[in-house]
């Protein structure tokens, strides 16, 4: 393989890193299905797959780049094994990506639109669920080194289609597992070549059509068949809840304050809308120092040292005989006094700012 050619090692940890829990790794590896079957399971099944990635990238970077000591290791196993051997994290992975697909199946049929579901659903799930099963293990049997033909787990799936005529919602794991075994009983073998030969574009084709038709099962779960409980225990379509809460006082209340917003963006700016963002959190403890003195936000020093005066005999101590009443004087004494000094402060350091700037004025452009 010519050097520009060659995948880099650290290129890949660095996709690994930032979108391996999609498969971008295994994309930039040209291991397509690995990626796809990456980001159609969280990751290998909720980030597992792509912990492991961690010590595997390695082997698969020299893989792709056609290592003299790795395909000569790769060949002394191709010589003592007439196909390769099914690992149990690799198995494991064939029934998992399969029970997913089967049970999607399931639940992507629309009952609502099937006259006499109860009826017929069972010899509907009879004939796709298998087919979906046959697809994952196919598709998990197909990565890195190994491959199958598709009609071995297509065989092996299908051989359980009359569970699902009694019991079609706890069949799906027989059917990956019968699937799983014919192909790695009978179909698997080595693969000579691993690097995809199509262009980018052919690739991000195939699998956006993947991802779609993936999506397109859980959209159709979602609205047909997805259901939750209320409080009363009465079952509400997804989507009737979905619609009933975008029409909720709160949703309504959200997309009011999202549209001022906006028009407070338009007006002031982003800038504009980021200073009123810190004087909201107020970290100077200006707003909450004028709520303890009662005061405005336009009160002159004056007008707060008047009002100190005035709540620091009202809530002193000594006036208090009653000792729980005397404590709560001590902590709203303390508090008036540290409001006191924050505006204080403030007032001061505003003084002397409005000072320099009219012994300093920024001189016209004009």
């Amino acid at each position: 393989m010519s050097v520009n050619n060659k995948k880099s090692l650290f290129v890949t940890y660095l996709l690994w890193l930032f979108g391996g829990f999609f498969g971008l790794h295994q994309f930039y590896l040209r291991r397509d299905r690995h990626a796809f079957l990456m980001w159609m399971s969280c990751g290998g099944y909720f980030a597992l797959g792509w912990i492991r990635d961690l010590w595997r990238i390695p082997e698969y970077v020299r893989d792709y780049n056609e290592d003299d000591a790795y395909l000569k290791e790769l060949t002394r196993k191709m010589r003592k094994d007439k196909k390769p051997n099914s690992g149990i994290i690799r198995h494991s992975a064939a029934v998992i990506i399969a029970d997913v697909l089967g049970y999607l199946v399931i639940g992507a049929i629309p009952d609502e639109l099937i006259p006499n579901s109860d009826l017929y659903k069972p010899y509907i799930c009879a004939l796709t669920v298998p087919f979906a099963v046959a697809i994952g293990v196919y598709t998990v049997g197909n990565v890195g080194r190994h491959e199958g033909a598709f009609k071995y787990p297509f065989l092996g799936a299908y051989i359980t289609s009359p569970l699902y005529i009694f019991y079609y919602k706890n069949s799906v794991f027989w059917s990956s597992l019968c699937a799983t075994i014919a192909f790695n009983k009978y179909g698997k073998k080595w693969r000579r070549s691993v690097t995809s030969k199509s262009s980018l574009v052919k690739r991000l084709s195939v699998l956006s059509i993947c991802a779609i038709l993936y999506m397109s099962l859980w959209c159709s779960w979602l609205y047909f068949n997805c259901s939750v409980e209320d409080k009363d225990e009465q079952t509400i379509k997804c989507r009737d809840a979905a619609h009933n809460f975008l029409k909720s006082p709160a949703v309504q209340e959200f997309r009011q304050v999202f549209d001022e917003l906006l028009l407070y963006v338009r007006i002031h700016g982003w800038a504009g809308l980021w200073k009123e963002i810190i004087e909201a959190f107020d970290p100077q403890g200006e707003t909450n120092a004028l709520k303890v003195l009662e005061l405005s936000s336009s009160a002159t020093q004056d007008e707060i040292t008047n009002r100190y005066r005035k709540l620091s005999r009202e809530w002193h101590p000594d006036r208090h005989k009653d000792p729980q009443k005397k404590i709560e004087a001590q902590e709203k004494f303390i508090e008036i006094q540290r409001a006191y000094d924050v505006l204080s402060k403030i007032r001061s350091q505003r003084l002397r700012k409005n000072k320099k700037e009219r012994e300093n004025p920024i001189p016209s452009n004009h």
